[in-house]
């Protein structure tokens, strides 16, 4: 990854918007940056990037963790633990006033400590600057968000071939982490959904004890990130088991459609509103439209939920690079659920689907 121009990049935004300091904490914001992938804990770590330098502080028994072209990149201080940190990163600072943005995520007792040092800076979000970063994805990330996708779908054929009848929700779920494990594909916080019968009505369903019948529709929302490299996949499937339950093909094929016009809409220059729109008005121009109850897609990259999302509303004009899901569904209450989720990527031209799977309804065992 080309952390140096990434660097250079955020260093003439920053410019462009008058911030002297972009303050990061361990998040997939750091990550996209520098390369830095860890988790935030009690212990202060954080990286300081201004025009001149980068500095990184984080307890010294941690500094030889870091990958050598990381490293390179940094300005490294390491603390003891008995020590304080933020006297450190004060050392860092000038003391005359400058404009300082913090990275989204950095943690409340973080930034309190931060403007304790220097109450006279002005303070913002960096949640802007990083977010027209990372909306925009290149060649690199194209080939990573394909490969995860593409390494995902095998472990959800895997698990179709296995046969899902007489399992429980929660050991469907366990199986196709298996399976993605095998696959290089490392499981994101939580299960996949699985959702069977009546709960497949329930968008967001965790996986539980209900045991998979015939005559049951199952939808399986699932991903994961390709190991090392962070990048995430993010797909949606509906499968009838052994039987078609009565309706569900009607359903499905409307989902189907709606899918497809929101593909068709994706192109630069579009407005992320009317992407769910196109999708939308199929749902509701067939009777179905209380029943879409949620937008069509989020945008995806080292975050599962990140911009642009496709919702109403959202005026963000879509540009090449976007990368977000077309995940129509139809969720009727105590019968079932119907959604089909691609992940898309934006050419000058339009739109690819990255998701290697057909949008055929399936009977499966």
């Amino acid at each position: 990854m080309d952390y140096a121009k990434r660097i250079a990049k955020v260093r003439a935004l920053m410019k462009q918007q008058g911030i002297d300091y972009l303050m990061l904490t361990p998040a997939t914001d750091l990550f996209y940056l520098v390369g830095i992938k860890s988790h935030m804990h009690e212990r202060l770590v954080c990286c300081i990037l201004s025009q001149e330098d980068i500095h990184f502080v984080a307890p010294a028994f941690e500094l030889g963790n870091l990958r050598e072209e990381t490293a390179r990149l940094l300005s490294c201080h390491g603390w003891s633990d008995g020590e304080d940190p933020f006297a450190l990163v004060g050392s860092l600072l000038p003391t005359q006033a400058r404009t300082a943005a913090v990275a989204t995520g950095v943690p409340s007792w973080v930034l309190l400590g931060l403007q304790g040092l220097r109450g006279g800076w002005h303070w913002l979000s960096a949640e802007g600057l990083m977010r027209e970063m990372r909306m925009v994805k290149d060649e690199e990330e194209y080939r990573l968000l394909k490969q995860v996708q593409e390494n995902s779908c095998k472990a959800l054929l895997r698990l179709v071939q296995h046969g899902i009848c007489g399992m429980s929700e929660l050991e469907v779920a366990k199986l196709l982490m298996a399976y993605s494990d095998e696959e290089g594909v490392d499981a994101p916080d939580g299960l996949p959904i699985v959702a069977a019968g009546p709960n497949s009505a329930l968008p967001h369903h965790g996986a539980g004890a209900r045991v998979i019948q015939a005559g049951d529709t199952v939808v399986i929302d699932f991903g994961g990130e390709n190991r090392g490299a962070g990048y995430i996949a993010d797909t949606t499937r509906t499968f009838a088991v052994k039987r078609m339950p009565e309706g569900l093909q009607e359903i499905y094929d409307i989902v189907r459609e709606a899918n497809q016009a929101a593909f068709e809409a994706v192109r630069p220059g579009t407005v992320c509103e009317d992407v769910d729109k196109a999708a939308r008005d199929v749902i509701t121009k067939a009777g179905y439209g209380e029943y879409f109850t949620h937008r069509v897609g989020h945008g995806l990259g080292l975050d599962v939920h990140e911009h642009p999302y496709l919702s109403a509303g959202n005026k963000h004009v879509i540009q090449a690079g976007n990368v977000f899901s077309d995940e129509p569904g139809i969720y009727i209450p105590g019968r079932f659920g119907v959604r089909i989720e691609d992940l898309l990527f934006v050419h000058p031209h339009g739109a690819e689907r990255l998701t290697p799977l057909d949008h055929d309804l399936k009977v499966i065992d």
